[in-house]
Order: C-alpha cells, then structure tokens, then sequence
C-alpha cells in the first residue's frame, strides 16, 4: 500500500497544471484552514509531499501554498535540491 502511495504522489508531481493555473490568486494563507481543505477533499497532505520528495531524491520541501483554480486545488512548492538550488514548481493536490 505505501508503494501504491508513493506511486500515485511521485505521477501527481510530474503533473504540471496549466499556466492560468500557476497564476491563481485564491491561495489560502491560514493553514488551519488549508488543513479543513486538505481534510474535505482527501487532498495529498505536504507530509506525504515532503516524504515522497526525500524519497525520489528530488529535494527538501521549503515551501508551500495551498491554492485554487478552475481545474482543482494545487500547491505552490519551493524545493531545495540535494545540490542547494531552490526551485519554484507547481503541483496538483489530487492524488489520493
């Protein structure tokens, strides 16, 4: 099951949303009330995220923003790779 899990968060990170998307102003900034969100609609969570990251070698999640648009929730992610850089990326939230 932990596999699966990891499977179905490392294909909802190579999924880019589209650009109109990435531009979204509905962000929430209370994570109090990201987490009602995230609870509600069976999002990925950032510790599964952040695990799945580690894991795949990819980096160590810096930041993070719950936000929404007309195709769904997504995240804003700031990630440091394992050589330092930070790189901004966007993320679906759907995957469980």
């Amino acid at each position: 099951m932990i596999d699966l899990r990891r499977a179905v968060i490392a294909a909802a990170a190579a999924v880019l949303l589209p650009c109109a998307a990435s531009r979204a102003d509905n962000c929430v900034t209370d994570w109090g009330m990201a987490g009602q969100i995230v609870r509600q609609e069976n999002l990925l969570t950032v510790e599964e995220m952040s695990r799945s990251l580690a894991a795949d070698g990819i980096g160590k999640l810096v930041k993070t923003t719950l936000c929404r648009s007309e195709a769904g929730y997504f995240y804003r992610l700031v990630i440091k790779s394992p050589t330092g850089e930070l790189r901004t990326t966007v993320m679906t939230a759907k995957g469980r």
